[in-house]
């Protein structure tokens, strides 16, 4: 029972820092880029001292802003707040959801290349039979370069990989644009979160931390002006 429980409270850990839409390749001051994106499906793979179990996740959406702020820089923020799907277990039915920010500062090394560094906040909480309980907010540093390149006048190839402490992510996709300011994606995205402690009742006394990997297709559009 406590690997099914661990793994209900840990089957949230889609941190998807890496799952927006296509860059913002234009860091000049007052440009914007609003991502809209979901993931319709994907694995939740979680290991911990008692072993290691693949869940499945519902379709959830995630929501980014980039803000250029000129002279190569820019801002960039996401919010995803993804929530596994339900799973039986002898106390009742479950599911879990992790509450997800990221920030980063960005910096355009060339027109081919960004180079960014900044941290995500990932808070965990499932409910079990109806009882709402939360887990440990932690914050993760990390530094990552995100690609991209033309395949053609309207596909653009794009790629980013990202590491820090206890994390990382990969993420390749294209962006087709539809006119000069909106474009659709379609990607793959792997992310890993280690050593993530929960604290509540169902799991005292369990001492788990759990690591998670993250894996599945997406899609979205991006709006930029």
């Amino acid at each position: 029972m406590k690997k099914k429980i661990v793994g209900i409270v840990a089957g949230l850990s889609l941190v998807t820092s890496l799952a927006c839409a296509a860059p913002l390749n234009d860091f000049s001051q007052g440009k914007v880029a609003i991502d809209i994106s979901a993931r319709p499906s994907g694995d939740i793979k979680v290991s911990d001292s008692i072993g290691s179990e693949t869940y499945d996740a519902k379709t959830n959406w995630e929501y980014g802003l980039t803000v250029g702020l000129g002279n190569k820089f820019a801002f960039e923020y996401k919010n995803f707040n993804p929530k596994s799907k339900d799973y039986n277990t002898i106390l009742g039915t479950a599911n879990g959801k992790l509450n997800t920010q990221e920030f980063n500062i960005l910096y355009k090394a060339d027109d081919n290349f960004t180079i960014f560094t900044g941290f995500n906040k990932v808070k965990s909480s499932y409910d079990i039979a109806g009882h709402d309980l939360d887990g440990d907010s932690k914050t993760n540093w990390q530094i990552g370069v995100t690609g991209q390149t033309k395949l053609s006048d309207k596909i653009t190839g794009y790629a980013t990989v990202a590491t820090g402490r206890d994390s990382n992510a990969w993420k390749i996709g294209a962006a087709y644009a539809i006119d000069k300011n909106l474009d659709f994606n379609l990607f793959y995205a792997q992310n890993r979160y280690d050593k993530v402690k929960y604290n509540n009742v169902i799991a005292a006394g369990f001492g788990n931390d759990a690591d998670y990997t993250i894996k599945g297709m997406g899609y979205g559009v991006t709006y930029k002006f």
